[in-house]
């Protein structure tokens, strides 16, 4: 069954922030330190970890059949699927068949292929195998940084490896974790690959729903001390449209340098004065802004606009597997 599309949709763009306290939001693959820019003395995260984020919650609700619909919300790159090539898991999905285009059939199964693309390297060696690739329609910054300037302090831990029947062994490992930092993460849907995806604005919901939850739920040992703050969606009237810099437009007034434990301790420093700036003068080229708050960490219309624009301002709140409007 192919997905519907229900008319073209406008571009958006995204401007999401979460925090993270006594943890490590993203760790190198090769290090497991915390990406880190030392001459900015910024962290990062990358888009290959927010797209996890939204993976994993969607794939753990897999069988909320309200939610989710089985033959459209499966995730292609899925950690329950045990160690497997993208051929191995595309022919597992879309087994080839005659008359079956098997990249549309992937998109019309997968919610992350139309969302974020593939790369299907199939070996030619196995009949059952083929290659493909997609593009996504919505992509995240490569690196996304943290709003305030941090520093990594290192700590030490100790472990107990059994190397054989009656001999143990203790060792300790130094590593390094980040006492608080505030991300300022940028994304952008774009509706011409939308189009060609069959993307349609459910997609697009459950992929903010993910997001948000997932960060706030995850339990790791690395993860856990994270929450997302805020998340505004623009939706523009041109498709050629895009507000420069945006994820430099929500800044510090007079940033307290390294001394920041808690949201509590940034969030009066916060300054939207150059955010508003830049949807006030865009109001003509914007069709919506959807500003999407923690309740505990933002009050509704706490971001100033000018009065042509309030119309165009709606506020929700994400509660569980639903958005309200507040």
């Amino acid at each position: 069954m192919t997905q519907q599309q229900e008319k073209k949709m406008n571009k958006r763009e995204f401007l999401f922030l979460y925090d993270a306290k006594d943890c490590i939001p993203n760790g190198d693959p090769f290090t497991g330190e915390q990406r880190y820019d030392e001459d900015t003395q910024q962290a990062l995260v990358s888009d290959v970890r927010l797209k996890r984020y939204i993976r994993d919650f969607i794939d753990d609700n897999e069988n909320d059949e309200v939610w989710l619909t089985k033959t459209s919300d499966k995730v292609f790159y899925s950690d329950k699927t045990g160690k497997k090539t993208t051929g191995m898991r595309a022919s597992e999905v879309s087994p080839k068949a005659e008359n079956v285009d098997n990249l549309q059939d992937l998109k019309n199964k997968c919610i992350d292929v139309r969302l974020f693309g593939t790369v299907v390297a199939g070996n030619s060696k196995k009949s059952a195998e083929y290659n493909t690739q997609a593009t996504g329609a919505v992509q995240f910054k490569l690196f996304n940084r943290t709003l305030n300037k941090v520093f990594l302090p290192t700590t030490q831990n100790t472990s107990i490896m059994v190397s054989k029947d009656g001999n143990e062994q203790g060792s300790m490992a130094t590593f390094s974790f980040m006492p608080y930092g505030l991300f300022s993460c940028i994304g952008y849907f774009n509706p011409t690959t939308g189009t060609e995806n069959n993307i349609n604005e459910n997609d697009l919901e459950k992929m903010k729903i993910a997001l948000w939850n997932e960060i706030n739920l995850k339990n790791t040992r690395s993860k856990t001390g994270q929450q997302s703050r805020l998340l505004i969606e623009i939706e523009y009237k041109d498709d050629y449209y895009k507000i420069p810099d945006i994820e430099y437009s929500i800044t510090l007034k007079d940033e307290k340098k390294f001394k920041y434990r808690q949201f509590d301790d940034i969030k009066d420093d916060l300054d939207f004065t150059k955010l508003s700036d830049f949807l006030n003068r865009s109001e003509e080229l914007i069709s919506t802004v959807k500003i999407y708050i923690d309740e505990f960490s933002f009050a509704k219309n706490f971001l100033s606009v000018d009065e042509i624009l309030k119309s165009k301002v709606q506020y929700f709140a994400i509660k569980g597997k639903e958005i309200k409007e507040l």
